[in-house]
């Protein structure tokens, strides 16, 4: 049986992790891989107990399961493993990073296809089995519109910079 182990996360990022691992949405748990690079963040974060760590209660837990490898069989078997609270901070963050950046590859595949910015985010919410609903759907929206608006702004400024040189 794999360890696991309980992180807070905002449930748009529970969905995105069950995508990213391959495990299906009505398992009790996400099965981590070393394969994947978000797998190996999360392995990287596991400290080790020899007594029973005490966490303050989760607002939204999602229970990771851990792969059993040559290296850390014993480790599992003996100890008390956990995430920090401030490792725990580190992995929401790259966590989220990595769902924007999932975001970002859909609207400039979608783009360059000529779909509307609708079609993207809804084939993104539906991809990546995200509620549908009005917040999910307005922040990926609000996502866009800020990247977009960086651009511009950068295209600005680059051409501004060439008409003086």
């Amino acid at each position: 049986m794999n360890p696991t182990i309980t992180i807070d996360l905002p449930p748009h990022l529970h969905d995105y992790l069950y995508h990213e691992f391959g495990t299906p949405r009505g398992e009790d748990a996400v099965q981590v891989t070393a394969a994947n690079d978000l797998g190996k963040l999360i392995q990287s974060m596991i400290t080790v107990s020899d007594r029973p760590p005490k966490q303050p209660d989760k607002e939204n837990p999602i229970v990771l399961k851990l792969p059993i490898q040559e290296w850390n069989h014993f480790i599992f078997q003996e100890n008390f493993i956990y995430i920090p609270e401030w490792k725990q901070r580190m992995l929401r963050d790259y966590i989220e990073a990595s769902y924007r950046i999932r975001i970002r590859e859909y609207f400039v595949a979608g783009y360059e296809k000529g779909y509307s910015q609708d079609r993207i985010i809804r084939a993104f919410l539906f991809a990546y089995n995200i509620k549908s609903n009005a917040m999910n759907y307005e922040a990926v929206k609000k996502y866009d519109y800020r990247v977009r608006k960086k651009m511009v702004k950068e295209v600005n400024r680059d051409i501004q910079l060439s008409l003086f040189h």
